[in-house]
């Protein structure tokens, strides 16, 4: 990955991290609740691994870059049902703070993975 699409992808990161922690103090929410952090590390990292094997694979073979990206999408799911989602459901009740607070860095990797891609492939 190129040192400019990397530090995008950390500054969106960063700041859509800032944003949430600015809504979560303004309505005095306890950022340790819902394993905010854990959450935004696990799909930073995720994201940023997926992206990194997606230009290996495109330099290698472009053709197999969509199935790879599907496979990381599933792989980010996969990591929802296993670890968060029995953390979640501990007390029984999925609130809408635990759902948002994987699927806010959930789809902003989406998001910036898509972005960056897209952006490497119409350079071809």
């Amino acid at each position: 990955m190129k040192l400019k699409s990397a530090f995008f992808f950390t500054a969106i990161f960063g700041v859509v991290l800032l944003l949430h922690l600015s809504v979560l103090f303004f309505f005095e929410v306890p950022v340790t609740q819902n394993q905010l952090f854990l959450s935004y590390a696990a799909n930073f990292f995720l994201a940023g691994s997926i992206l990194w094997g997606l230009f290996i694979v495109f330099k290698k073979n472009s053709s197999q870059v969509g199935f790879l990206f599907m496979a990381g999408s599933l792989l980010k799911f996969i990591l929802f049902f296993m670890v968060f989602y029995p953390m979640y459901k501990v007390d029984g009740n999925l609130e809408k703070a635990e759902v948002l607070t994987f699927l806010i860095p959930y789809f902003t990797g989406l998001f910036l993975e898509s972005f960056i891609l897209v952006r490497k492939l119409n350079k071809i």
